[in-house]
């Protein structure tokens, strides 16, 4: 049985009979290097926050995320102190940690926290927090615990700088405040990308203020349907704003998903004549229609483009996310094949088939994208009929094996969520948080310059079958959190058995938190 230091340790403190000890040293994802030592750092009514000034932000982060329970005013103080303080410093000799990494030091009297990069810093802190009784996370004073954090020391940065959550709010539209409660638990869990899918047959979900039918028609399920109105809807561009800047916060960057050429046809409920047969779409629950539609936007008609072109530019001022999510998933050829004007293009471009039109599509896209400081990610079927050197890959077809090998041999960056591990509407029958703790990225059998084209790993939840907030819940949780310490933490210390003990206390976690999570067997 593989066993790694902190399960030695963990194993060490069961036989000893300090369960606390255990509670304490749990922390996910599991820190790159972490030394125990004896002694604890007590929380009392004189702690005192030592920062400069360019990390006062973090402070008062540090202050409200411990302040509640706590009941006690944390003072923030620009001098250095000796006794019961918390350190807070940026410090470039810690460059080899990148932006992400910190360096955190607890002793009984004070506790160090240095990061080459402000980002660093919020990940400690977040280490911080788990390192303190999960009571912390309660937004109420909380009396009989006592306010201690186990000496050690602590350093640490991630092995992925994408370590991202999809969350499908087409199919079901997912409010605000539940957005920003997931932002919440990721950044608990240092995961730092939400990448949210904002448009497909089951509606639009973003304001474009160019085309107000994309909110007032496409927006909306048909009234035949009797959906309730809680399962459709949209954002207003200062949801986003409000959502944008409540991530940004937390270091995490919100990644927009607009579909093309396929999974639009709930566009075509205002705009048939972007389409190539130019009838009306009928916007329906996902299991009360066609699973995927032959509508598609037609290729062949620069109105289409002036349409798709007019809402990225809304897009891209909106997001400050470098990348914009394309889809590219999925896209039937039929009315493709049948349209005078697609064949015309394929013509007129010398394109061979469908396949490369649909690569002709996408690569003019992602010029266009491209020309407002955007990167272009897509599904992997834009690997599909040729692949441009710059777009990124998200590779979710895990029965299509070669996938990863042909990105990494054009040298495109690649994003892992393959339908094998990542899948997190599947049943924990098909996908157990064990299944997902057991993926590693990067693929078998890759040297190191593949391994650098794999940037990261991402869960994906489509909406299509649990649908209300405890069922969302369920579904993300606990496989998320096995997720974020493969995302983080260094394969080669993978331990099943010390990540279950782990979890087991973090549960308490999410119970105060009022998260729901499945209870495996």
């Amino acid at each position: 049985m593989k066993f790694n230091c902190l399960t030695l340790i963990i194993l060490f403190f069961l036989n000893s009979g300090f369960v606390a000890a255990l509670t304490k040293l749990s922390i996910i994802p599991e820190p790159a290097k972490i030394i125990p030592a004896s002694g604890t750092f007590r929380f009392t009514k004189t702690t005192t926050l030592i920062v400069p000034e360019n990390l006062l932000f973090r402070a008062k982060q540090l202050k409200n995320y411990l302040e509640p329970a706590l009941g006690i005013d944390l003072q923030l103080n620009l001098k250095p102190g000796k006794e019961n303080v918390i350190e807070l410093k940026l410090d470039k000799s810690l460059k080899s940690l990148g932006t992400e990494g910190y360096h955190l030091e607890i002793l009984s009297n004070k506790i160090c926290l240095m990061a080459f990069d402000e980002k660093g810093i919020f990940w400690g802190i977040q280490t911080i927090r788990q390192l303190l009784p999960p009571e912390i996370l309660r937004g109420a004073i909380v009396t009989g615990v006592s306010w201690d954090i186990p000496c050690v020391t602590i350093e640490d940065n991630p092995r992925f700088k994408w370590r991202g959550l999809m969350l499908d709010c087409s199919r079901t539209f997912i409010s605000k405040e539940q957005i920003k409660r997931y932002l919440e638990v990721m950044s608990f869990l240092k995961m730092n990308v939400l990448h949210m899918h904002l448009t497909d047959d089951q509606g639009w979900r973003l304001e474009i203020r160019k085309y107000p039918e994309l909110t007032s028609i496409c927006s909306k399920f048909h009234e035949s349907f009797k959906e309730p109105n809680e399962y459709q809807g949209f954002y207003s561009q200062d949801d986003i704003r409000e959502i944008i800047g409540f991530a940004a916060q937390r270091n995490i960057e919100i990644v927009p998903e607009i579909e093309m050429p396929g999974h639009s046809s709930e566009i075509f409920a205002a705009f048939p004549q972007l389409s190539c047969k130019g009838d009306t779409a009928k916007i329906h629950p996902f299991f009360k229609g066609a699973g995927v539609h032959n509508e598609i936007f037609c290729a062949g008609n620069e109105d289409t483009f002036r349409f798709i072109e007019n809402i990225l530019d809304e897009v891209s001022a909106l997001f400050p996310s470098e990348y914009v999510h394309i889809g590219g998933d999925e896209a039937p050829k039929k009315h493709w094949k049948e349209c005078p004007k697609c064949q015309k293009r394929i013509s007129d471009q010398g394109l061979k088939d469908e396949n490369e039109l649909q690569s002709w599509f996408v690569k003019r896209i992602e010029k266009y994208l491209n020309s407002k400081g955007k990167k272009l990610i897509g599904w992997d079927e834009i690997t599909e009929g040729g692949l441009s050197h710059s777009a990124t890959v998200m590779y979710w077809r895990g029965w299509v094996k070669d996938v990863p090998e042909k990105v990494a041999e054009l040298g495109n960056e690649m994003i892992m969520t393959p339908t094998s591990n990542c899948y997190f509407d599947y049943p924990y029958d098909n996908i157990s948080t064990e299944k997902v703790y057991s993926f590693n990225p990067v693929p078998e059998g890759f040297g190191a310059e593949q391994s650098k084209k794999v940037v990261g790993v991402q869960a994906n939840f489509w909406s299509h079958i649990d649908r209300t907030q405890p069922q969302i819940d369920r579904q993300l949780f606990p496989r998320l959190s096995a997720l974020a310490e493969i995302a983080w933490s260094d394969n080669n210390k993978k331990d099943w058995t010390g990540f279950k003990a782990r979890m087991e206390f973090k549960k308490k976690s999410l119970d105060i938190l009022g998260i729901s999570y499945f209870i495996e067997k």
